[in-house]
């Protein structure tokens, strides 16, 4: 209803102040201000959260996290699921006469271009971070177009209680623990974090109802009632009747069915190494082709734990089916994988997909990862074996004797930007190469954290 363009987050913290000064005119201002949201809805408070205003007695902030590089990238990969299509849909939304030509695609080559096509004029909020695809580029701390440095340190730098929500399978899943976990002591006195078994909207997908995938009790609450406990604790230092108490973390097991308290999730101590199996796999990356489009996200983009399609649905993808699990394991924290890959080109792309079968026939998603041979930065010599890693989002779940794993591999996913195999710049890139890429699985172990008897 406001006038003027919507660009995604740019004019959040202007006018974030400028309406709390409104509200300290109103006649029924009484100087307490509490503020609620969900997903963007949180992020135009945490714009300015910073500011420290006094009179923000407490906040409910769920789904969404405050660093703008993961809302963006993952190790270095565009997220044209998440970021991109959302920002396309909102950029000067009102504006009739902006042109936006719908034959331009996220997945074409060069994404830097693509403001110009699709929008005819540049837009820098989008533009600007296509050139700084890594974490530790000095831009995310700058106040550039499209960095979110005013959002970085909200939680750190603001006082008042703030209520953080996610779930295991939302797309920030792992920013927001990473928030929690990274935030002193001191601070998260005040603050308390809920982690749900669903997903981005405190779902189950409709494909999952009546299936193993269903959680009995793992749902969060309704948001005014969530509110509502926590601005009653807010204001009469009581504490919370159904939500965690201050200092405190609550997150709900998959498969155990349980909700836990603790300080916070961490890595379980017994850490089970799984080689994924003992021959080689090869397929056949082409940049051009459309990518693979796997269901759900893991935490990484939309979708949610989804049934996943059968191993090996395509030629471009393959998949290793692990033996059954011979005793019950209780999973905490985040799963790795070591690959180690070999290419024929300077650089490509390696995304995995783990997902369990729990004995109904259905394989359900449980984590999924992307990087490339440079993503660290190094060289790579086409034709040598290299080893890549990948850390997966926090998770708390069980597995039951007999469940089995498989680990999917392939060169890409439909949610991220795809990879010309060659080195440098991705979104500068204006003639991809194909590639030929192989797995050595006798070389490549997934790593189970699990909690041993006393930490359960």
């Amino acid at each position: 209803m406001s006038e003027g363009d919507w660009i995604p987050y740019e004019y959040e913290r202007a006018d974030g102040l400028a309406l709390l000064d409104w509200i300290r005119k109103l006649p029924w201002y009484n100087g307490e201000i509490f503020l609620s949201g969900g997903s963007y809805l949180s992020s135009v408070h945490w714009s300015y959260l910073d500011t420290n205003p006094p009179d923000i007695k407490g906040a409910v902030l769920p789904v969404q996290e405050v660093d703008r590089y993961n809302v963006i990238y993952r190790n270095g990969f565009f997220k044209i699921g998440l970021h991109g299509g959302w920002f396309i849909n909102g950029y000067k939304k009102k504006n009739r006469s902006l042109p936006r030509d719908k034959s331009v695609s996220l997945a074409q080559f060069p994404l830097c271009d693509f403001s110009r096509r699709y929008w005819g004029e540049s837009a820098p909020a989008f533009d600007n971070p296509l050139i700084h695809p890594r974490a530790d580029d000095p831009f995310w701390r700058s106040h550039e177009p499209g960095s979110g440095a005013d959002y970085r340190r909200a939680l750190l730098d603001s006082t008042m209680p703030v209520l953080l929500v996610t779930g295991f399978y939302d797309i920030y899943t792992e920013g927001i623990i990473g928030m929690w976990r990274e935030t002193p002591a001191a601070r998260r006195a005040n603050c308390a974090l809920i982690v749900d078994a669903y997903d981005h909207g405190g779902h189950l997908a409709k494909d999952m109802k009546g299936t193993r995938g269903d959680f009995p009790g793992g749902e969060r609450m309704s948001r005014v009632l969530t509110c509502l406990d926590w601005f009653d604790h807010c204001r009469t230092a009581t504490p919370p009747k159904t939500l965690p108490p201050p200092g405190r973390i609550r997150y709900y097991a998959l498969w155990e069915n349980r909700w836990i308290e603790a300080e916070s999730l961490e890595d379980g101590s017994r850490k089970l190494d799984l080689t994924l199996g003992t021959d080689s796999r090869n397929w056949t990356y082409d940049p051009k082709r459309p990518l693979p489009n796997f269901p759900g996200s893991g935490g990484i983009c939309f979708g949610g734990m989804r049934p996943q399609p059968p191993p090996g649905f395509r030629d471009d993808v393959v998949s290793f089916v692990l033996p059954p699990v011979n005793e019950t394991l209780d999973i905490r924290g985040r799963m790795s994988i070591r690959l180690t890959v070999s290419s024929d080109c300077e650089d490509t792309c390696f995304y995995v997909r783990v997902s369990v079968n729990k004995g109904d026939g259905k394989w359900y998603l449980l984590r999924d990862d992307i990087t490339s041979l440079c993503a660290d930065g190094g060289d790579y010599t086409p034709g040598s074996e290299k080893a890549i890693a990948f850390r997966f989002a926090d998770h708390a779940f069980r597995l039951e004797k007999g469940d089995i794993l498989r680990v999917d591999v392939a060169s890409g996913c439909s949610q991220f930007a795809p990879h010309g195999n060659v080195k440098g710049l991705q979104s500068q890139v204006r003639e991809p190469k194909i590639a030929h890429n192989t797995i050595h699985a006798a070389k490549s172990t997934l790593t189970l954290p699990c909690a041993s008897r006393n930490e359960k």
